[in-house]
């Protein structure tokens, strides 16, 4: 079976980074399958040709703009996170783990190709809608077209690729059990800091995360104040360690215990 890892980067170079630190991370998990980023034009040379340094496969791909430009988006980055669906043109793959840009791998998910298509985990909010930050997926032409005559008129709640998929693939929560993902397959980067704060539930839950998903912030771009901030400078600076500082890696440790001790604050 020819099977992928999956990400993707539009829109520029902005999550360049992110790549970069999933990438570590995978190769990190013992990751033995090919990794692959979908990129639209607008990423530049010089990042294509980094990632392809660091052991990806660029596909080229063209942008899919949002079909309903008017909808509230929950987001503004969510304008183009249509552009997702092109993983099922992949169709040089039988099978694809699709993961996005802000998230980190914690341990070897080469298991879940084993899962039936569609395959994804629970989403935080809504635990009987799925957050399609983590996929599994059967690479498909008819699928893809599918989806291309329903983006008009297919509900998204979230005005994103998220909402959409959850109308489209909306009988997933009463799929059999194979087809819904462990919650630690992609759990939030706050609710993975809530875990790790606790010792009981670092004893009884940490072992079963395998894929921390930034959500809320995103280590590269801003402060992060809302928890993964050490895990995910630590696969950064892995593949750049030109950027390594000291006073960085207090920095980032600073940041999630000052998470940690508003959480523990609120919980007196």
């Amino acid at each position: 079976m020819r099977r992928a890892y999956v990400t993707m980067i539009c829109g520029g170079d902005a999550y360049g980074p992110g790549v970069e630190a999933l990438g570590n991370s995978l190769r990190a998990s013992g990751a033995r399958e090919p990794r692959v980023v979908m990129a639209t034009a607008d990423v530049s040379l010089p990042l294509r040709r980094r990632l392809g340094e660091q052991g990806w496969i660029v596909r080229d791909i063209e942008p899919l703009t949002n079909p309903n430009p008017e909808a509230s988006l929950l987001f503004p980055r969510f304008e183009q996170t249509f552009t997702k669906l092109r993983a099922w043109e992949l169709t040089e793959f039988d099978k694809v783990i699709f993961l996005d840009a802000d998230t980190i791998v914690l341990r070897s998910l080469d298991r879940f190709f084993d899962r039936p298509s569609f395959a994804a985990a629970p989403d935080f909010f809504l635990a009987d809608r799925f957050n399609s930050g983590v996929m599994v997926l059967d690479p498909s032409a008819e699928v893809f077209g599918a989806m291309m005559t329903s983006l008009s008129t297919a509900e998204s709640y979230d005005g994103g690729d998220q909402g959409f998929l959850n109308d489209y693939f909306r009988d997933w929560y009463a799929m059999p059990v194979a087809n819904r993902l462990p919650a630690g397959c992609n759990m939030h980067h706050f609710v993975f800091q809530f875990l790790h704060a606790h010792s009981t539930l670092t004893r009884a839950f940490l072992d079963e995360v395998y894929v921390v998903h930034y959500t809320l912030q995103k280590p590269w771009l801003e402060a992060n104040l809302s928890g993964g901030s050490e895990i995910w400078w630590d696969n950064f600076f892995a593949v750049h360690p030109e950027r390594y500082k000291a006073w960085r890696d207090r920095l980032h440790a600073l940041e999630d215990w000052s998470f940690e001790s508003v959480v523990a604050a609120l919980a007196r």
